[in-house]
């Protein structure tokens, strides 16, 4: 049957992969980005005009996700699968302490912790809606306090942990209605992000993703896990 699938930051990196791996799968995604006249999303709307649907959706604006569940709600009553993909880095995040702008932090924070409960906050009833619900945050080995050796990225290593701990409570409050609530470690991606340098190429940490989250249907397994579904360190 036909998934409803809701995806942030859907225009680049991980998150046009997933985009374009479930309409390959024949779901229905709605992209969210922050312009949707992104070409590269055009080219795969013309692709897909009946089952891809671009919103607007900027998460660091707590009207602008409201306004797109006016707009997903016109299609749908439910959604399947969200996936809190969206995600920066600020630009000194890789100088050291003396040098970097702690105020840069903000900004990230207000995108990579804060972002995915705007939406998950928003579409709660679209999620009840459906008979078995998931939610996938985007995390990363980043924001792993006991894993953690490095000495720099203050602002998305935090990010992410505080994204980790949300994700967390997260689970805690939707575990009654049967949600499942995951936070993942998708790897090191040849991405914006991610530099040329990187272990996997994204389209393919989608496609593994992608099969990993169609066998979780529990609310009882590990909440952060890696790509291959182990349990990552908190």
């Amino acid at each position: 049957m036909n998934k409803t699938i809701l995806i942030t930051g859907a225009s680049r990196g991980l998150g046009l992969c997933f985009t374009r791996k479930y309409l390959e799968d024949g779901e229905t995604v709605f992209a969210g980005v922050r312009d949707t006249s992104n070409p590269i999303l055009r080219m795969l709307l013309e692709e897909y005009p009946d089952t891809l649907i671009p919103v607007t959706l900027e998460v660091t604006d707590s009207n602008s996700v409201h306004e797109a569940t006016f707009l997903i709600g016109k299609y749908t009553k439910s959604l399947d699968i969200v996936i809190n993909n969206a995600a920066i880095h600020n630009s000194t995040s890789f100088e050291i302490l003396e040098n970097a702008n702690i105020d840069d932090c903000l900004p990230v924070y207000n995108v990579n912790s804060l972002g995915p409960l705007r939406v998950v906050k928003e579409f709660i009833p679209f999620l009840r809606n459906s008979s078995l619900a998931k939610i996938i945050n985007i995390s990363s080995e980043s924001g792993s306090i006991g894993a953690c050796e490095r000495e720099k990225e203050f602002d998305y290593c935090m990010s992410k942990a505080a994204l980790n701990m949300g994700t967390k409570l997260l689970a805690n409050y939707l575990r009654k209605d049967k949600i499942v609530v995951l936070t993942v470690h998708p790897g090191w991606m040849r991405t914006d992000m991610g530099g040329s340098r990187a272990h996997l190429d994204p389209y393919e940490a989608a496609c593994q993703l992608v099969e990993l989250f169609k066998n979780i249907n529990s609310t009882d397994t590990p909440i952060f896990i890696d790509n291959k579904g182990d349990a990552f360190m908190w």
